[in-house]
This record gives structure tokens, sequence and C-alpha cells, in this order.
């Protein structure tokens, strides 16, 4: 059982439409109505009369909506009481992608350590949608994740603050043979081998929307093997599985020696490094470190420039 199911109903409940609750969730509506299932069949019983348009609940679902709420205070109360207990100083907690703490939070972190002074960092990773749940449920004070101009506008609050740290690209990649050549070529083939993402992932919706269509009408796709998780794309696309969309960041080291190749002649996507924050701190160190955080970012701008 995932405690955010029981978030899902609740908002599910409130916005009375599977579309806008799951827009207010981060995640498509199929996959949030798989989760209200998930629910469902963890509990034994029905919550929504699915026979009944507009949405309804049953008679259970409408009964216990006051209990789950008070059942998620009273969790999310005692994780509270017991993070402060534990505590031992102030620790700064960051949601991250998988990717993001793989390719971009180990350099991140050597620059800012020296600033850190008795603060501890905790870096939580998961999936983006996960991530951004926690993040807006305050349950961490910053959210570090890949951005394009078009996604979560629900991010664009006045409660919170912004900052780009860097960018990354989504590049298409391939292996190398044993002849020192591509293991797979566009111009070969009519239908090429892939290693992909689930499509309601991240990496999966954006590949999806920015790079499929463009070859869409001389080149099909053969999703060989699919994992949410960048390095387990990468670690099948050196066995030769497929080909891939991976961020530049985590194959620097095998585009420099040359075990993985640049497809030029598919697209690439752009993406932001941008790191949020809540306007309200929960102290000042936050605060000045966030201040750091920004005027360290200034100082990066203008050597770049």
């Amino acid at each position: 059982m995932d405690i955010k199911w029981f978030d899902d109903y609740l908002t599910l409940v409130e916005c009375g439409n599977f579309t806008r609750a799951a827009e207010r969730r981060f995640v498509t509506q199929p996959a949030f109505s798989r989760r209200i299932k998930s629910l469902e069949n963890w509990l034994g019983v029905e919550l929504i009369d699915r026979n009944a348009y507009p949405l309804k609940l049953t008679q259970l679902g409408t009964e216990y909506v006051d209990p789950i709420r008070k059942l998620l205070i009273d969790i999310y109360g005692i994780r509270t009481d017991m993070r402060e207990s534990s505590n031992r100083g102030e620790r700064i907690v960051v949601s991250t992608q998988h990717s993001l703490s793989v390719s971009f939070c180990p350099k991140w972190y050597e620059m800012i350590v020296p600033f850190l002074g008795k603060n501890s960092i905790r870096i939580n990773a998961s999936n983006l949608y996960d991530s951004l749940d926690i993040f807006l449920a305050k349950q961490s004070e910053f959210l570090l994740c890949y951005s394009t101009p078009d996604i979560f506008p629900q991010l664009a609050r006045e409660n919170l603050r912004q900052l780009k740290l860097g960018h990354e690209q989504l590049i298409p990649v391939t292996a190398i043979n044993d002849n020192g050549e591509p293991q797979y070529k566009v111009e070969n083939t009519h239908i090429l081998p892939m290693v992909g993402y689930p499509p309601q992932s991240f990496f999966g919706d954006m590949i999806q929307r920015e790079c499929l269509p463009s070859t869409s009408n001389t080149l099909n796709y053969d999703v060989i093997y699919e994992t949410a998780l960048t390095e387990g794309v990468k670690t099948m696309v050196l066995q030769g599985v497929g080909m891939a969309w991976l961020p530049a960041g985590i194959i620097e080291k095998e585009l420099q020696e040359g075990s993985l190749i640049l497809m030029d002649d598919l697209p690439k996507v752009d993406l932001q490094v941008m790191l949020y924050a809540h306007k309200t701190s929960k102290t000042q160190s936050l605060t000045d470190f966030w201040e750091l955080l920004t005027n360290m970012n200034k100082d990066e701008l203008k050597r770049s420039e």
C-alpha cells in the first residue's frame, strides 16, 4: 500500500473529476485512475461508482472521507514529530529525480559543501511526480528537477521561488559494435530497436512528444526494453539492446571513451536544471542558504559570459 493513494483519493473527492485531480497530482489520467483502483484493491471495497456520471462516490467512499483525512493528518504529524526528534542540527532535504541524483548532485554537492556550515543535506531521489508530491507537501525544502518551458505550469506559483542551476540535453545514442561502428544507424533501417521509458514517466512522455513525431514518417521504433531508471537504460544500450535517449550528463564518460556515440540524425531535447524552494522557509538558515545559492549562481553566470 502506498500512502499517496489516500492523498489521491482526497484530491479526487475535492475536484470531483478524474482529469482535474490527475492534473493536481501531476500525473496522467490513466496513471491516476490506476492509483485509485490500487487503493480500492488494497481496501477490498469500491470507493467510486463507475456506473454513474458525473463522478459519484459509493456509500463507503462517502462515509470514510473524513476518517481518511484525519488518518493522513495523524500520519504526517507523527512523521514530523519523529523527524524533529531525531534530527541533530539542521538538515536540508532536497527532492530530486533519480537521473539528477547521479549526474548533477555529486558535482553540485562539491560546490556547496564549503558553505553548508553545521547543516547536513539529504537527497531524496525518486521519480519526478513523487518528488513533486513530496516538495509541494512541504516534506522537503527544495525540489531539484529537469524542466522545459512547457511543463509543470503548476510550479509557477507566487509562494514558490526558482533558480536555474544549469542546462542539459536529452540526446539519442547507440553503442559501438565489434567493428567500432555504431550498433544502430537510421539510414540502414525503417525499424529502430529502442530502450525506452514508461510512457507516463517524465522522459517517456517527453520523448513521445518531442522526439518520435519528427521521424514518424520515415522511421518506426521497436521498444525492446523499458525501465524508468536512466542508469538501467544506459546499461541496456551499452549491451547493444537498442538505441535510447539519455541525459548527456550521465554518459559523459561513455561518450569520451567512445563506447556510446551520438546519433546526429535524430532530434535532441534541451532541458533546464531548476531548483525550487518555498518562499516561507522554516528557519533563517534556509533563507540564508537560498541567498547563497542565488549569489553563487550569479557568479557562475558571469564566468560563463
